[in-house]
């Protein structure tokens, strides 16, 4: 019962940096395919 308002008060940042993770990942990908197109 202690432990679970902790894991949620931490769970919001943990999944905000996974997003911005995820959306840097995803960015990164995006740049690198159109480098690829540009270069064709």
């Amino acid at each position: 019962m202690i432990e679970q308002p902790h894991f949620d008060s931490y769970s919001i940042p943990a999944r905000v940096s996974l997003g911005i993770a995820i959306f840097g990942g995803t960015l990164l990908i995006a740049v690198m395919l159109t480098g690829a197109f540009i270069v064709h």
